[in-house]
């Protein structure tokens, strides 16, 4: 799997860079469509009992502070992410949002938690193994620390899935692939998802597949490009005007009512036995 991902060093960005991130995440938290697959794996989930609750990959918080704002979820709630910039920012937003009594937010690794073994009840891995190095060693690590009989949720794009039909096939394609070399780690990783659940022992119990596409007019996939294609030409993977047409390609393809995206997302539920 590849380690190029944006993610995985986000204070090389400096601070617009990080503000982008942290913008995105938020306003990708927002999206309507975004929200209701979040809510429909959550509603699967019998939160109901959960006392401990690890979110891992928790970015900007918004997996953690929805759970903490949910009617009927007891439990308390602990945010991990590799990013230091990423956690100051979460921990701002939950006492902004008056939920921080209910979240601990750290900065962590998770691929090496410091958590006891068979510590939590469920443990959340919210877009996060598309970004990871190693996806082996999360999984592991997110079985570990959840008890028997526990449940854990992935949930992720399949990035690879990724279209745009307005303009050039070709070139959208090509472009789409320099975006996810420089922004995503593992494009292809939820189409290996059952045989990784089963090499860590975890019964797979649900499995959701989503489509989140956009016709007519860009909002999700206008912020999507907006943000990442700066920062694929700041890579080095885009000439800087070769991005500029072709994102004033897709704006006046929204414009005129003729815009087309769409990207695959999966959530896989398994239990610790």
């Amino acid at each position: 799997m590849s380690t190029n991902d944006i993610f995985q060093s986000i204070g090389s960005l400096g601070p617009e860079g990080v503000q982008k991130i942290v913008d995105r995440l938020e306003f990708r938290g927002r999206d309507p469509i975004f929200v209701a697959m979040r809510e429909r794996y959550l509603d699967r989930m019998d939160l109901g009992t959960c006392r401990s609750l690890l979110d891992l990959g928790c970015g900007t918080g918004v997996v953690t502070r929805a759970l903490a704002g949910r009617d009927g979820f007891p439990g308390a709630i602990t945010g991990v992410d590799f990013s230091p910039e990423l956690i100051d920012a979460a921990a701002g937003l939950a006492v902004d949002e008056g939920l921080d009594d209910r979240i601990t937010f750290r900065t962590g690794d998770s691929h090496a938690l410091p958590d006891a073994d068979d510590n939590y009840d469920i443990v959340l891995a919210h877009t996060l193994v598309s970004h990871v190095s190693d996806v082996d060693a999360v999984i592991a690590e997110a079985a570990r620390v959840t008890k028997p009989g526990g449940a854990i949720a992935i949930f992720d794009g399949d990035y690879a899935s990724i279209v745009f039909g307005s303009g050039d096939h070709t070139r959208n394609a090509g472009v789409v692939r320099e975006m996810l070399d420089t922004v995503v780690a593992n494009p292809h990783v939820l189409r290996e998802m059952p045989a990784i659940l089963a090499r860590h022992g975890l019964e797979m119990t649900g499995f959701m597949p989503e489509v989140l596409a956009e016709a007519g007019q860009a909002s999700f996939f206008a912020g999507m490009i907006d943000s990442y294609i700066p920062m694929t030409v700041k890579a080095g993977r885009l000439r800087e005007e070769a991005a500029a047409d072709w994102l004033a390609e897709q704006s006046a393809a929204s414009e005129a009512g003729s815009f087309f995206a769409s990207c695959n997302y999966y959530t896989y539920l398994a239990r610790k036995g």
